[in-house]
């Protein structure tokens, strides 16, 4: 049963239980404590009011003297050991916190009392440990033996592969382990060092072209090597094998030509190609437009003086100057080398005392000229120089029977040279010959009319005075004649085929005559 606004409502429960009668006296509050505590009108307050501030101000007070800093969390570890039980250790010593801070180095916290619960001892964390794998084990989970095995296999097997790559280079570089075979190699002078390196090895001198080509390049051996056939042996290193492919190695194969007195270019080019010293290509395009001043003695064109007016630009321009001679030259020679050797041939068999000669002829035949009533302007416009003399010993060993009649027919040539206006054509046979050659034409042994009637300044029935060059390449024998004639007064010549010599003339119907008991002895 309900009271309102009973203040004691909270224990009218008891009257369910106890009668009205049986209940003492009630108790009202103490009027000597609430003087005690200060309160002079304990009316005006109630008494829950009072015990409510006083109890605020006793846990404000309490929480002020156990205020202390917060220490961070610590992790949750999962219980190993048995909780802590010893209170009395506890209380005395606290939870461990003073004895941590002896080993940090920091002043102990003084223990203080605690009303909570008896909490477990957690154990202290673990040390933290940088994330990796497992103690003994490697790169992808590898243990760390395995992986220094496989390691060292690996370096083993390099260092194998390594060695075997520098012994099998050096094998061929030294020529090791090779047998005893002796080879020939031709190397051209367009050949570059890849295709040198391939000959070589299909000449089994060499196994790796490219190890070669390096070597090659390496030491710049290719402005050594030569052009030419050499016979290499197999036991030959690298080095030996550029050595004894030099200009001058003993290895090169040479080839002895002999070149005829009285052969002209043409001829002489051939000849250098059917003994495969050159082509006649090579030949012809380096007599034409080749370099002659970058040879030792030579000067180039100051050198060789005697090609004083010499054009060049033709493939023949250096006919009559390439000496008729026995050489030997190396099989795939350089075109250069070869016609300068002959070059050279000539010079140096043109003596001191032919120079002389020359001096004297020069002057002979000045004089000659003004006897013949020639004008000065003429003499000096015809004066003779070394070309002339050349063109002359060219005619000379082109139509003479043999080395006594030299001087004779030289005499004639002269002769005509010097009275041009009654014999202003030389009518020498070989001129035809040679205009037939450079015409492309086929050499016949006897000239018909129309053969003689070929137009070519070199045609001497139809152009006055000499050649405009040399007609082959005179010996030793017409170059003397041309320059000490004989004193004669022969006009005309003919072959007579009987005594296989000339028969010489003073006047035309003498040498016609001739002509025409050879015709009778014909018939």
């Amino acid at each position: 049963m309900e009271r309102p606004n009973d203040p004691n409502q909270e224990n009218h429960w008891l009257d369910d239980f106890l009668d009205p009668s049986e209940m003492g006296e009630e108790i009202g509050p103490d009027e000597q404590a609430i003087f005690a505590a200060g309160l002079t009108n304990p009316e005006d307050m109630e008494l829950e009011q009072i015990i409510r501030e006083v109890s605020e101000e006793m846990k404000a007070e309490e929480e002020a003297q156990q205020e202390v800093p917060e220490e961070p969390a610590e992790p949750e570890y999962p219980e190993t050991e048995e909780p802590f039980r010893d209170e009395e250790y506890r209380d005395t010593f606290g939870d461990g916190g003073g004895l941590a801070a002896v080993f940090d180095g920091d002043e102990p916290e003084p223990a203080r009392e605690s009303s909570r619960e008896p909490s477990r001892r957690r154990k202290s964390p673990p040390a933290k440990r940088r994330p990796g794998h497992k103690p003994g084990y490697g790169l992808l989970g590898i243990p760390h033996i395995l992986a220094t095995a496989v390691w060292l296999a690996i370096a083993l097997a390099i260092g194998i592969a390594l060695g075997r790559t520098i012994w099998v280079c050096a094998a061929d570089v030294l020529a090791f382990g090779r047998g005893d075979r002796q080879v020939q190699v031709t190397i051209l002078d367009t050949d570059d060092i890849p295709a040198i390196a391939e000959k070589l090895q299909k000449a089994g001198l060499i196994r790796y072209p490219q190890l070669f080509q390096f070597y090659a390049e390496f030491t710049d051996a290719r402005q050594d090597i030569a052009a030419g056939t050499f016979t290499l042996n197999t036991q030959y290193d690298y080095n030996a094998l550029i050595d004894f492919m030099a200009e001058e190695a003993e290895t090169r194969q040479v080839v002895e030509v002999v070149i005829p007195e009285g052969y002209n270019c043409h001829q002489i080019f051939a000849l250098l190609e059917s003994e495969n010293v050159c082509t006649v290509q090579q030949l012809e395009q380096y007599a034409a437009t080749g370099d002659l001043g970058d040879y030792a003695g030579s000067g180039g064109m100051e050198g060789y003086w005697f090609l004083e007016g010499v054009e060049r630009g033709d493939k023949y321009c250096l006919e009559g100057y390439l000496y008729p001679d026995t050489y030997q030259f190396y099989t795939d020679d350089d075109p250069g080398r070869v016609l300068k050797k002959m070059l050279d041939d000539y010079d140096a068999r043109f003596t001191d005392l032919m120079k002389e000669r020359l001096t004297e002829i020069q002057e002979s035949y000045a004089q000659r000229l003004l006897d013949a009533g020639m004008s000065e302007e003429y003499v000096e416009a015809h004066r003779l120089t070394i070309r002339e003399i050349t063109i002359i010993a060219s005619l000379i060993e082109r139509e003479t029977a043999g080395v006594d009649e030299s001087y004779t027919i030289s005499s004639v040539i002269y002769n005509r040279l010097t009275h041009p206006e009654s014999y202003p054509y030389l009518d020498i046979d070989a001129s035809i010959y040679y205009a037939l050659m450079l015409q492309g034409q086929d050499v016949v042994e006897q000239l018909t009319e129309v053969e003689l009637a070929v137009d070519s300044p070199y045609n001497t029935y139809t152009h006055a005075g000499l050649t405009p060059g040399p007609i082959c390449n005179p010996g030793q024998s017409s170059l003397n004649a041309a320059m000490t004639p004989l004193e004669t007064d022969y006009y005309f010549y003919a072959f007579d085929p009987d005594a296989q010599r000339h028969h010489f003339s003073e006047t035309a119907s003498e040498h016609q005559a001739f002509l025409d008991s050879l015709s009778e002895q014909e018939d």
